[in-house]
C-alpha cells in the first residue's frame, strides 16, 4: 500500500535532471517522444547533449517538437524523427532498417508510445484490439528486431549502460486479476476498453521482466 501511496503522492525526488551525466555520444530512440513524458524524456537527454530519435506516427508533430526543444536549448545534442507505426507490425521493420542505416550503436531504447482506451472495437492493421498491439506486440517486434544492436552496443560499454525501458502503469498493481493476466482475454478481447488497456500495461510488465531475464545477462 505504501508503493501506491508514493504514486498518489510522491515524495520530493532524489534524483533529477541535474544528477544525470553527459550523454554526449550516445544514441536514444524514445517512442512517443512529442508529448507528454516521452517528451519531458527527450528534452532531459537532448540539453545533456545525446543524440536522441523520436519515433512516432506523426511527423507534424515530432517536427514540432524539436523546433520547441532546439528553441529552448539550442546548444543539445541532436534530434531526429524515426517513422514508426506501433499498430502495424508490416510496417515496423521498415522503421528498424531506416534507423540502422543512419546509426550503428543504440544505447538505450524507451518503449514509452502507447493508446488508452479507445473506442470499443479499434483495431490495428493486423485485426488486433488496438491498446494490445500499440502497446504490447508493437514494441515488442521493434524491441526484437532493435535487440542484435543493443546487445552490440552493450559489448563496448560499461555493464548497465545500455537499456531498455518498458512504461506500464500503476493500474498493473491496482486491478490485474492474480497471476497477472487472463490469457483468454489476450485471445478474446472483452468489451470493456479499461480491461483492454488493464491487460496491454500488464503485456508490458511481462514483457520487461522476460527481457530482462533473457538478455540481461548481455549487458
Amino acid at each position: 500500500m505504501g508503493a501506491q501511496w508514493s504514486q498518489f503522492f510522491p515524495p520530493s525526488p532524489t534524483f533529477d535532471e541535474s544528477d544525470v551525466e553527459s550523454q554526449d555520444g550516445k544514441v536514444f530512440i524514445v517512442t512517443g517522444g512529442s508529448s507528454g513524458i516521452g517528451l519531458q524524456l527527450v528534452k532531459i537527454l537532448y540539453r545533456k547533449k545525446a543524440r536522441v530519435y523520436i519515433a512516432g506516427r506523426s511527423e507534424e508533430k515530432a517536427r514540432q517538437a524539436i523546433t520547441d526543444i532546439q528553441l529552448e536549448a539550442p546548444q543539445g545534442g541532436s534530434l531526429e524523427f524515426l517513422p514508426l507505426k506501433l499498430d502495424d507490425l508490416a510496417s515496423i521493420k521498415a522503421s528498424v532498417q531506416q534507423f540502422q542505416s543512419k546509426e550503428s550503436e543504440l544505447h538505450a531504447l524507451w518503449n514509452n508510445a502507447g493508446v488508452s482506451q479507445p473506442p470499443l472495437g479499434s483495431l490495428s492493421a493486423q485485426g488486433i484490439e488496438l491498446q494490445l498491439a500499440t502497446n504490447c506486440l508493437g514494441p515488442f517486434l521493434f524491441t526484437t528486431l532493435l535487440l542484435p544492436l543493443l546487445e552490440a552496443t552493450a559489448g563496448k560499454t560499461s555493464p548497465g549502460s545500455t537499456r531498455v525501458v518498458w512504461l506500464s502503469s500503476q493500474i498493473v498493481e491496482l486491478s490485474s486479476p492474480s497471476g497477472g493476466i487472463l490469457m483468454e482475454e489476450v485471445h478474446h478481447p472483452p468489451k470493456d476498453k479499461t480491461r483492454n488497456y488493464i491487460n496491454s500495461k500488464t503485456g508490458n510488465w511481462f514483457l520487461s521482466s522476460e527481457l530482462a531475464r533473457r538478455a540481461g545477462s548481455n549487458g
